[in-house]
């Protein structure tokens, strides 16, 4: 049985992610670092077990970093924490316990809360802990972290372990804050860019590369505000041995020609941009402060797909203040037209302290009171729509963004006046047929896809047939469903993908798609 002083303790969403944040914390608390460790568990394990585990280390003080997705599971540890050892210290930070803490049950059972970022306080607090002459206050006590100096900060790169670098997603980050003051997100409260140096910085991306990492997801918030920082990084990359995967989230009407000419020279596979589009609608995008020249946007994203190999995943969100069913479907439909890789559709979330709230009175914003506090109904769209366009965003995941339907999914809103419209109907046909908006087993999708296709949209089921065997055939999927042979009647079609490579989905495609979207 292992004491120490310092747990530092991570509720990750999934395996794949790593606790990015904590290391961080880690990573800067020199003379105190060789007294701490790194706990890390998921929000689906039991918190009894996940308690038992902690307090089997027996530390003196516990950091918790809470988020949106792991308040709930982290609020029900806490309080176990604090019945069964009263006089273990509870740090928490994150952004979810940040702002309105006063208003979280999670806040009952701590005993600092360091907002902002927390690595030199929380240094400094545990350094203060350990002194002889500490006295835990009596109660919670707000310590508010002023930005790091990026110009002299210990990086974190080295916490990461080899099966971190061999299984996991390895964060990395070139700069700090945004300059942008969009409503619905955390970033608008920063106070501008900072970037590390480059010099260390690249020192640090040799050494994951030495040790084998090929994956990088940059959390960068606006990778391409600074477009000679970004081109020397993508250079950097570039110039490496083995090929990388890299994930940038960058905003979509800043890609000049230097940066367009440098992406042609890059290889398929290497770069994927998370283009947070949110609103094609000019009057709320204006509203929520979010930047929008349409022109531009559609402009780039033609270029990339033109001129570049590079990846676009593209984000759209639904239930922002004044978006109506009809203008969200119409900028959906300006955003298919451009032919991005992905588009994600999420949900308007009320992130605590985030500036959209000063729009819930005027736009009737009802938003649920429990994590992700999701909006639920507001006065121009209402709760029936966003039910609907949950389900939407779901199937458009399984049936477009998963890829296994590249051929036959178009064939949705081919020929169709509105594609919008036009998947809504298969995504009401579809909850109608499973009433579930879980897993589908890909062999049922499929035939449901068929069935919908052929009786729904009155398409020829030869037709349907031939546009499903070349997804199974590009896919790799070796046997090809009874339902799909009594339609082939060219046997040779079937023997063809049966010979066909069934090993296409590498490890590297694998793992690529288990990046995107996150």
């Amino acid at each position: 049985m292992t004491t120490l002083d310092i747990l530092l303790c991570a509720f990750n969403a999934r395996y794949q992610h790593t606790a990015f944040g904590l290391m961080c914390l880690q990573a800067n608390l020199k003379d105190l670092k060789p007294h701490s460790q790194l706990f890390e568990t998921t929000i689906n394990n039991i918190p009894r077990a996940i308690v038992e585990e902690i307090l089997d280390l027996q530390p003196k003080i516990i950091s918790l970093s809470v988020y949106i997705w792991n308040i709930e599971i982290i609020t029900i540890v806490a309080d176990m924490l604090k019945t069964l050892r009263p006089d273990i210290i509870l740090i928490a930070g994150g952004p979810e316990i940040s702002y309105e803490w006063q208003n979280k049950q999670l806040s009952q059972m701590l005993d600092y809360i360091i907002t902002g970022e927390g690595e030199y306080e929380f240094y400094n607090l545990c350094k203060k802990i350990k002194n002889d002459n500490y006295q835990k206050p009596q109660k919670l006590t707000v310590i508010n972290a002023k930005p790091i100096d990026t110009n002299n900060y210990t990086f974190a790169y080295n916490q990461y372990t080899d099966l971190d670098i061999a299984n996991r997603f390895i964060y990395v980050e070139a700069s700090r804050g945004c300059p942008f003051s969009c409503q619905y997100c955390m970033s608008s409260l920063d106070n501008g860019v900072r970037y590390f140096k480059q010099i260390s910085l690249f020192a640090e991306f040799d050494k994951l590369l030495e040790r084998g990492a090929k994956c990088f997801k940059f959390i960068d918030r606006s990778f391409n505000i600074n477009i000679p920082f970004a081109l020397e990084v993508i250079k950097f990359f570039l110039n490496c041995p083995q090929q990388v995967f890299l994930h940038f989230e960058l905003i979509p009407d800043n890609i000049p020609e230097p940066l367009i000419k440098l992406l042609k020279i890059c290889p398929k596979g290497m770069i994927q941009f998370e283009m947070g589009i949110q609103t094609f609608n000019p009057e709320v995008a204006k509203r929520i402060k979010r930047p929008l020249n349409i022109k531009t946007i559609s402009e780039n994203i033609i270029k990339l797909n033109k001129e570049t190999e590079v990846h676009i995943h593209a984000d759209l969100i639904a239930g922002l203040p004044g978006e109506t069913i009809n203008s969200f479907a119409k900028g959906f439909n300006m955003l298919l037209q451009l032919s991005p890789h992905e588009i994600q559709l999420g949900i308007l979330k009320r992130l605590s302290g985030a500036p959209i709230a000063q729009h819930s009175k005027q736009w009737d914003m009802r938003y649920s009171n429990n994590p992700p506090y999701e909006i639920i109904q507001n006065s121009t769209m209402s709760f029936k729509q966003l039910q609907e366009l949950q389900r939407f965003a779901r199937f458009w995941n399984l049936t477009v963004n998963n890829g296994n339907f590249k051929t036959c999914a178009p064939l949705i809103w081919h020929r169709q006046p509105s594609a919008f419209m036009a998947f809504s109907q298969w995504s009401a046909w579809l909850y109608q047929q499973t009433n579930s908006t879980g897993n589908i087993a890909l062999n049922r999708l499929a035939q449901l896809l068929f069935t919908f296709l052929t009786d729904i949209k009155n398409i020829p089921a030869s037709q349907c047939a031939i546009a499903l065997l070349q997804d199974f055939k590009t896919v790799g999927r070796c046997k090809i469903p009874t339902f799909l042979r009594a339609h082939i009647k060219n046997p040779n079609d079937v023997s063809i993908i049966n010979a066909s490579n069934c090993q296409i989905k590498t490890k590297s495609n694998v793992l690529k798609r288990q990046t995107i979207g996150t």
